[in-house]
C-alpha cells in the first residue's frame, strides 16, 4: 500500500521534468532557428550611419560686369534649363553693340571705296602699258624707213654736219640734265628708305619717289641713248659730206624714238607698284572689317549674357544677390542644386573595404524619410581616405603616431523604381547596408 502511494507521488514530477525538458529543447531550437536565420540575413553586409546624400552643386554667377535689374528667382525654387534667373542691366551693353555695328558698317564702306581705288589703279596700269607697248610698235616701222632712206641718200653738206653737231650739243645737255635728275631722284629715294624704316613716312610715299627713280633713270639711259645717237650722226656727217649723214641721224632719231618708247614701257610697267600699293591697303581694310564683325560678334554675346540663365533644371539655393547689387565676372549670386542626379557618399572603414565591390546592392534609410527604404549599388570606391584630403591632413612624421582606423568614401548610386520617388536635398545624413554578396565579380 506504502509503495503505491509513493509511485502516485513520482509521476507528476516526471512529467513536470519533462515537460520542463520539451519546452527547453524547443527553446533551444527555436533560438538556433532565429541565430540561424539572423547571421544568413546580416552575413556580408556592411553597414555605417556615416553617409549623407550628396549631388551637383552648379555656382551661378556672371560673366560680365554690371549693374542687377531684376532678380526672377527666390530661395528653393525649382526651374527649368533656359531659365532667366537675374537680369543686369543691358544699357551701356547695347550702346557697345551699336557703336560696334557703326565701325562695322564704316570699315565695309572703306573695303568698298579701296575695292574702287584698286580696280581703278589696275585699269590705268593696263591702259598706260598699252600705249607705251603701242608708241614702241610705231617708232619700230619708222626706223625701218630712215634705215632704207640712208642706204638711198648722197653726201652730206656742210649744213647738215653742223646741224649733227648741234644735235650732239643737246644730247649731251639733255644727259647732264637726265643724269642731275637721276642722281636727285637716287637720293630722295635712299632718304625715303630711311624714313621708312623710322616709321616717318608712309609706304605710298616711298613707292612714289621709287617710281620716280625709275623713270629718271630711265630718262638717263634714253639720254645717253640719244647722245650716242648723236655722235654716231656727227661722225658720219663729218665722214663724209653726202647726204647719208641726214639719213643716218633720221636712223638715229628713229631709235632714240625707240629707246623713248622702251622707257615709256619701262615706266608704266613701274605703275604695277601702285597696283600693289593699293592691293596692299585693301588687305589692311578687309582685316579692319573682319576685326569689326568681331566685335560686333562679342557686344552681342555680352549683350545676350544679361541675362543670367539656368545651365539645366534644379532648385535655387544660397542666393545673395540682390537688385541694384554690382556684380563682377565670376562673383558667385547663387547655386543651382542640380535635380538631375542625386547620388551616397558612405564612408566606410578600411578593415571592411575589402569585401565591397563595384555592383554591390546596397540598402538605404535616410533619416528624413522614416519608414522609406532606397536600393542602389557601389558605384565607386574612393582612391583616397577622407583624412588624406582633408584640408590639414595628419602627420605621422612628428612620433605622436597613434594608429586610428581610416575612412574611404564610397560612392552609391541611387536606383529610382518606375514610381515616383520623393526628392532627395543634398547633405541628408543616411544608413546604408551594403550587401557584398551580391556583386557581380
Amino acid at each position: 500500500m506504502a509503495d503505491d502511494v509513493g509511485l502516485r507521488g513520482l509521476r507528476p514530477r516526471v512529467r513536470t521534468r519533462r515537460i520542463v525538458l520539451i519546452a527547453a529543447a524547443a527553446l533551444a531550437l527555436l533560438l538556433i532557428v532565429a541565430g540561424v536565420r539572423y547571421w544568413r540575413l546580416n552575413a556580408g553586409l556592411v553597414k555605417t550611419d556615416n553617409a549623407q546624400t550628396a549631388g551637383d552643386l552648379a555656382p551661378i554667377s556672371s560673366r560680365i560686369p554690371g549693374t542687377v535689374s531684376k532678380v526672377s528667382v527666390n530661395e528653393n525654387d525649382f526651374v527649368k534649363s533656359g531659365t532667366v534667373l537675374v537680369e543686369l542691366d543691358p544699357t551701356d551693353y547695347r550702346l557697345a553693340l551699336a557703336h560696334a555695328k557703326a565701325e562695322l558698317a564704316a570699315a565695309r564702306a572703306q573695303v568698298e571705296a579701296n575695292q574702287a581705288a584698286l580696280a581703278a589703279q589696275g585699269e590705268q596700269f593696263r591702259a598706260a602699258v598699252e600705249v607705251a607697248r603701242a608708241a614702241l610698235s610705231t617708232a619700230q616701222p619708222h626706223l625701218t624707213q630712215a634705215q632704207a632712206q640712208l642706204r638711198m641718200t648722197g653726201r652730206t653738206s656742210p649744213a647738215q654736219i653742223a646741224q649733227a653737231r648741234s644735235q650732239v650739243t643737246t644730247a649731251d645737255a639733255n644727259v647732264r640734265s637726265a643724269k642731275a635728275d637721276l642722281d636727285t631722284a637716287g637720293r630722295t629715294m635712299e632718304r625715303d628708305r630711311m624714313l621708312l624704316a623710322q616709321g616717318a613716312i608712309a609706304t605710298q610715299q616711298a613707292d612714289t619717289d621709287t617710281a620716280a627713280y625709275e623713270a629718271a633713270k630711265a630718262r638717263y639711259q634714253a639720254a645717253q641713248d640719244a647722245l650716242r645717237q648723236a655722235r654716231d650722226a656727227l661722225s658720219a656727217a663729218e665722214a663724209s659730206e653726202e647726204q647719208v649723214g641726214i639719213a643716218r641721224q633720221d636712223v638715229e632719231v628713229r631709235r632714240g624714238e625707240i629707246s623713248q618708247a622702251q622707257a615709256q614701257v619701262q615706266q608704266a610697267t613701274a605703275g604695277g607698284a601702285l597696283v600693289q600699293q593699293r592691293a596692299r591697303e585693301l588687305a589692311v581694310a578687309e582685316a579692319r572689317a573682319a576685326d569689326a564683325a568681331a566685335a560686333v560678334e562679342v557686344a552681342t554675346v555680352n549683350l545676350d549674357r544679361t541675362g543670367i540663365r539656368a545651365p539645366e533644371d534644379g532648385w535655387v539655393t544660397n542666393r545673395t544677390v540682390e537688385i541694384g547689387q554690382v556684380v563682377q565676372p565670376n562673383q558667385p549670386l547663387l547655386t543651382l542644386a542640380l535635380s538631375h542626379r542625386v547620388w551616397v557618399v558612405a564612408n566606410i572603414k578600411e578593415t571592411q573595404l575589402a569585401r565591397i565591390h563595384p555592383g554591390d546592392q546596397v540598402r538605404i534609410t535616410v533619416d528624413a524619410i522614416r519608414g522609406r527604404a532606397f536600393r542602389g549599388h557601389v558605384e565607386s570606391i574612393g582612391a583616397a581616405t577622407g583624412s588624406s584630403t582633408a584640408l590639414l591632413p595628419p602627420d605621422n612624421a612628428t612620433g605622436n603616431f597613434i594608429k586610428v582606423v581610416q575612412l574611404v568614401p564610397v560612392r552609391i548610386a541611387l536606383d529610382f523604381g518606375a514610381d515616383a520617388d520623393p526628392p532627395l536635398q543634398i547633405g541628408l545624413s543616411c544608413e546604408v547596408a551594403i550587401d557584398t554578396r551580391t556583386a557581380e565579380r
